[in-house]
C-alpha cells in the first residue's frame, strides 16, 4: 500500500474529488487552508495580500496499481492547470489498524 499526498491550488479542489471519484478512490483526507511555496518554480500559496493564493491537500492510502493511477492523473491535471499548481508525493505504508 502506498500513501498518496496531493496538494495543490484550492482553485483545483473540486477537479482532484472528480479524479477520485473517476479511479474510484473512495477513502481520503482533506485539509483546507493549505500555505506554502514549491521548490522550483510558481508562486507562494500564502493567504495574504501580497500573496493571496491558497492550497488544499488530499491524503489517500490505496494499493500501488491505484497510486500509479493517482500520480498519472495528478500529471494529467498539472498539464492542463499548469499555473494552478498541483503536486503529489508518495511513501510507503507498513502498517495500519
Amino acid at each position: 500500500m502506498k500513501s498518496v499526498l496531493i496538494v495543490y491550488n484550492q482553485a483545483l479542489t473540486e477537479k482532484v474529488e472528480t479524479m477520485l471519484d473517476r479511479l474510484n478512490v473512495r477513502g481520503f483526507t482533506r485539509w483546507d487552508d493549505v500555505k506554502g511555496r514549491g521548490t522550483k518554480s510558481g508562486e507562494p500559496h500564502m493567504g495574504t495580500h501580497t500573496w493571496p493564493a491558497i492550497n488544499a491537500a488530499t491524503l489517500c492510502v490505496v494499493d500501488d496499481q491505484a497510486a500509479s493511477k493517482l500520480l498519472q492523473g495528478v500529471r494529467v491535471l498539472n498539464e492542463k492547470a499548469e499555473m494552478q499548481g498541483i503536486r503529489a508525493f508518495t511513501w510507503n505504508i507498513e502498517a495500519s489498524v
